[in-house]
């Protein structure tokens, strides 16, 4: 980084604008920043540093009041620009503090707010201090501190540089030398071994839980012994020994169990059987008891229902006599229908009679309106008698009057058209001249565009190998995902293999469940089927008799005849244990199926997987899950950090895409421009032709207007004409609309006398038409009279004849007369079906009451009671067998799950332990913290290679400096092993071969060994790859310490530095500096307060 330019307004002790042209200083050499003391020498640095960072670089320096110039005014600005030079590009950068100015409107003051702006060389901007921070930090690649230490060793910072510890020196290394890597391996293993370690931690707390879990009765005699294991944790073959024998005694005892259990259940059965014929016995008894009282009722509704139809069989009669009526009823309804339309006939009438006399009173309206209307036009007419006699002669003093007024209209339009000739005169010379100016404007227009399309051509051509980098990004992308989809899929098939597995050992634990259970049914049908032959065996023992052959061998002696069986199972029992048995056998082969089929699909994937894991991991199957879940891990990292750089690459795509645009459209604009330049020179021509013409005709216009105005308007000067010409027409006009007025009057009235002669006739005509019509209309009335009282004496005789008053009402006589005969007819049948269905209901409750009474006769004595007492207590016998049974087998179920959880856990606890103290072990060596060791880190010790060659580099100029005295020793012995160490120094004093701290040097040497040292780690900043480049170093003082011997070896070795592309300022205002350095920055105070600053080479 190497400042160009830097300008400071009100900042600082400069209280106007100051600019330092830093270009002028040359690219490497020495150079002073003298002056007086106060002057403002360390605040060019300070300058400097708030424009990259936004804070001065001194430690008081960084209050933003205290930026401000106190001897500024208000409307001075406070500011401070910084161009500079970073690998051959220029960034410019500007920034201001918050300080009081000037309001622009008013006489008062206002706050201004911080702000930064940053500059691209492509133009590009950013602004804000958190955006402007960050783009300095990506450019020059320091932070505010690690700019300060480097590049300038500040007044008062001699020994906090050169003794510095391990920790503050790890950081500075770390950005500088990108070390931070290893940072985060060390990091990464100390988590790991702590993820480690929380496992084992998890995994004892597990086993431990898993003891604990164990389940033993307390009366048991290995009850101590489970609780020694819960204290002590022993071994684990102890302690599979002790739970091995307690679920042995729990198998004991739940198979004894299981036998009584075997034996209470078919006592159940036997006592529940007979409380069941005894429960059926008294529901027969109690259905009899209901069916009698059911069969009494119902022979009590039988005899209502008999007096019911009894008595609608007798009023059947009486449908006889309603149907008569309804006949008669029926006849009489056309005589109903021709009363309705005599009616219907009277109404039109009616009607007719009503609009007959409407008609006849408005024709007689309509005519007295006539006939008055008729004496107001006759009236009307007789007044206009003598109109028209007068227009003859205002007609003649119109025209007159609008001659003169058309002669002057066409004079003042002469001089109208001479003025606007004059006027577009004007106009075509000012149009002229701004074509001319426009002209101009576009040549330098067309020349910026040719000198931009030039650069933006250029920076797009350094842009032309983005693309291919980014296909050379996507290729490695494509590699990654696909890996990435193998790892996951490889992520996904270990799951399953997994998950198989345990399908695999579910399925066997169902298939041992089964085989046991019908093991157990096996044994069961054996011995009752062996029962059940002996019970056969005895029942033909029964019927041996002596003397007589067995039916089985044939002896005639029998000397020890069978015994019969007392609990011996029925064959219906026999056989539905078999069938029991078989369903059981089968399951059992089902399960085994299912687990053989389980054991396939796992070791098949498991044979897939072995082959897939050794391609793509290199390592056993047992390993397979962590490593394929590190090595995903690592792929999507790399995916990730290849999303980034694809990104920045489409950046630069999308910027060489853009500059492309910017060049095609900067090629048109020089284009339209080109031609917008050939434009304005034909409109120029055509302008000067325009100028020259409008000039003649606006003579010969002027020539003729005045002599036209010397005949129109004699004796009235020229200039006078127009005012004159308007104040007559005004008067002219004012006479012709008078006599127009008279004129429309004249015509108005001709007119109304026109229209009443015609209206005249109409009216009587009208009149006449209406006396016809009101003749016929009266004729017309009388008739309808007539009819009308005709109608209404034929309706009033047809009515008389009628019981109703209308149809609608004898219909509705005639429907309540048929719903009586229908509801009687109803009635009747009803009745005859409910009789019926009574005594169909009647016999079958007989029927049923004497079935009930026939099933009771079978039944012998049944003691309910009894049975119902001997069934609970076998219940309950059961209950307390079923719930110890349980608890066995929950007993058992947890403590055999606890011992395969044991077992499991040992052995992964002890992989697991074995793997946390190899991790350990290089987690504590990669982060120093080895027992009875110094404490080294990784980071540090990759750091140590870069700080010996910073130590050799600043070596060679302290010993210049010191005269071969001092040489400058990373410590490597050191007596406190509890801290961090590596980066630690030490002085060697050659004169008395001594190695002691640099903390025991006096001020001059410190500052000797500070400068060494900064210079040293200068120079491996701008050797090491990818290191940053500093091409300026500043130097704040301290030579005041030194005597002239070691100024002169002092400068020596910073002209050493400088040699090449270097810059090294120094500031001090040593006097023999002055005579000593040609190249300076001089800077004064001023008397009226301030300072300024001046560039002398």
């Amino acid at each position: 980084m190497r400042p160009i330019k830097l300008e400071i307004s009100g900042f600082g002790p400069y209280a106007e604008k100051t600019v330092l042209d830093l270009e002028a200083l040359g690219n490497s050499g020495l150079y002073l920043i003298t002056g007086d003391t106060g002057a403002g020498k360390t605040t060019i640095f300070d300058a400097i540093t708030y424009a990259l960072y936004g804070s001065a670089s001194g430690v008081n320096r960084d209050d933003d009041s205290m930026l401000r110039s106190k001897y500024s005014s208000l409307d001075t600005p406070t500011y401070v620009e910084l161009v500079f030079d970073y690998a051959g590009k220029r960034y410019i950068v500007n920034r201001n503090p918050s300080y009081t100015r000037q309001a622009k409107r008013g006489g008062g003051v206002a706050q201004q707010p911080a702000n930064a702006v940053f500059t691209y060389p492509d133009g590009r901007a950013v602004s804000g201090k958190r955006d402007v921070d960050a783009a300095v930090a990506e450019v020059i690649g320091l932070s505010e501190k690690q700019f300060k230490q480097i590049a300038m060793i500040a007044q008062g910072d001699f020994m906090k540089l050169i003794t510095e510890d391990t920790t503050q020196r790890r950081e500075i290394l770390r950005h500088i030398f990108k070390t931070k890597n290893y940072q985060t391996l060390q990091e990464a293993l100390r988590v790991q071994s702590s993820t480690l370690k929380s496992g084992c931690d998890r995994l004892r707390e597990g086993l431990k839980q898993y003891i604990e879990g164990i389940v033993c009765a307390e009366d048991d005699e290995l009850a101590s012994e489970v609780e020694k294991l819960r204290e002590e944790m022993p071994p684990l073959e102890y302690i599979t020994d002790v739970m091995n024998k307690l679920i042995s005694r729990d198998k004991a005892q739940s198979e004894v169990c299981e036998r009584e259990s075997e034996e209470l259940d078919k006592s159940l059965e036997a006592v529940s059987a007979r409380l069941a014929k005894a429960e059926e016995k008294a529901r027969i008894e109690a259905d009899r008891d209901r069916t009698s009282k059911e069969l009494s009722e119902a022979q009590q509704r039988q005899k209502l229902l008999a007096d019911k139809y009894e008595t609608e069989k007798a009023r059947q009669s009486k449908v006889t006599e309603l149907m008569a009526e309804l006949a008669a009823v029926e006849a009489e309804r056309a005589e109903y229908e021709r009363a309705a339309e005599q009616e219907r006939l009277l109404a039109e009438e009616k009607k007719s009679l009503g609009n007959a006399v409407s008609e006849l009173d408005s024709a007689a309206a309509e005519k007295a309106a006539s006939e008055k209307r008729l004496e107001t036009l006759k009236a009307e007419l007789s007044a206009l008698g003598g109109t028209g006699e007068n227009k003859a002669k205002l007609d003649a003093e119109r025209e007159k009057l609008s001659r003169r007024s058309d002669e002057l209209y066409r004079l003042a339009e002469q001089i109208t058209e001479y003025e606007n000739s004059s006027t577009e005169l004007k106009r075509a010379a000012a149009e002229l001249k701004e074509q001319s100016s426009e002209h101009d404007r576009l040549v330098k227009q067309c020349e910026l565009l040719t000198k931009e399309i030039s650069e933006l051509k250029k920076r797009r051509g350094e842009l032309e190998s983005c693309g291919a980098e980014k296909e050379k990004l996507l290729r490695s992308e494509e590699s990654l995902k696909s890996r990435s989809a193998q790892l996951r899929k490889l992520s996904a098939d270990i799951t399953e293999s997994e998950k198989r597995g345990s399908e695999y050992e579910e399925a066997a634990e169902l298939y041992s469940e089964a085989a046991e259970k019908a093991s157990r049914l096996a044994a069961r049908y054996e011995q009752g089927y062996r029962a059940f032959l002996d019970d056969r065996a005895g029942v033909l023992a029964e019927q041996l008799r002596e003397d007589e052959p067995c039916p089985v061998c044939g002896s005639r002696e029998h000397p020890a005849p069978a015994k019969k069986c007392t609990n011996a199972p029925t064959e219906a029992e026999l056989e539905k244990l078999k069938k029991q048995l078989e369903q059981a056998r089968s399951f059992a082969e089902k399960r085994s199926a299912e687990a053989s089929a389980a054991r396939a699909k796992a070791n098949e994937l498991e044979k897939t997987l072995t082959s897939q894991v050794r391609e793509l991991l290199d390592c056993d199957m047992a390993e397979a899950a962590e490593h394929c879940a590190t090595e995903l891990q690592s792929s999507i990292e790399q995916l990730n950090e290849l999303e980034k750089k694809l990104t920045e690459a489409d950046k630069l795509i999308a910027e060489r895409e853009r500059l492309g645009r910017e060049t095609e459209s900067a090629e048109k604009q020089q284009t339209g421009v080109m031609a917008a330049v050939a434009e304005t020179d034909r409109s120029i021509t055509e302008l000067r032709s325009r100028r020259d013409t409008l000039d003649g005709g606006v003579k010969r216009l002027l020539a003729d207007a005045e002599k036209k105005a010397a005949e129109v308007m004699e004796g009235v000067a020229f200039d006078d004409v127009r005012e004159k010409i308007a104040s007559e027409r005004t008067l002219l006009n004012a006479k012709i609309t008078d006599i127009s007025a008279k004129i429309a009057e004249e015509n108005q009235k001709a007119l109304h006398k026109a229209e009443l002669e015609k209206l005249i006739p109409q009216s009587e005509q009208l009149i006449s038409r209406l006396s016809t019509e009101i003749t016929e209309l009266t004729v017309k009335k009388a008739a309808s009279d007539t009819r009308l009282a005709e109608l209404g004496r034929q309706l009033a005789e047809l009515r008389g004849r009628l019981r109703f008053e209308n149809g609608e009402n004898a219909e509705i006589y005639a429907a309540s007369l048929r719903k009586k005969c229908a509801d009687i007819k109803a009635a009747y049948e009803a009745a005859e079906t409910a009789v019926n269905e009574g005594e169909k209901l009647c016999s079958g409750i007989a029927g049923r009451l004497k079935q009930l009474t026939e099933q009771l006769a079978d039944f012998g004595d049944l003691d309910g009671e009894k049975e119902t007492a001997e069934k609970s207590r076998f219940t309950a016998e059961k209950a307390a067998l079923t719930a110890k049974l349980r608890q066995l087998h929950t007993r058992l179920t947890i403590n055999k799950t606890a011992l395969a959880n044991i077992t499991d856990g040992s052995a992964e606890l002890s992989e697991l332990e074995k793997r946390y103290a190899w991790v350990k072990n290089l987690s504590d060596t990669a982060n120093g913290k080895l027992s009875d060791q110094s404490k080294l880190m990784l980071e540090t010790y990759i750091q140590t290679a870069y700080f010996d060659r910073i130590i050799r580099r600043a070596n060679l100029r302290l010993k210049v400096m010191s005269d071969g005295q001092y040489t400058l020793k990373r410590r490597e012995e050191f007596e406190d092993k509890r801290t961090q160490v590596g980066l630690d120094l030490d002085v060697i004093d050659h004169y008395n071969g001594s190695v002691r701290s640099v903390k025991t040097l006096s001020g001059g040497e410190s500052f000797k060994a500070s400068l060494s040292l900064a210079l040293g780690l200068s120079d491996e900043i701008q050797c090491s790859a990818g290191g940053i480049q500093l091409d300026t170093m500043f130097v704040d003082e301290g030579f005041g310490s030194l005597d002239d011997n070691s100024i002169e070896q002092a400068v020596c070795a910073l002209a050493g530095l400088s040699e090449g592309r270097r810059l090294v300022g120094i500031i001090s205002h040593v006097q023999a500096l002055k005579h000593r350095i040609d190249k300076q920055i001089v800077v004064r105070k001023d008397k009226n307060g301030g300072s300024n600053a001046e560039i002398i080479v």
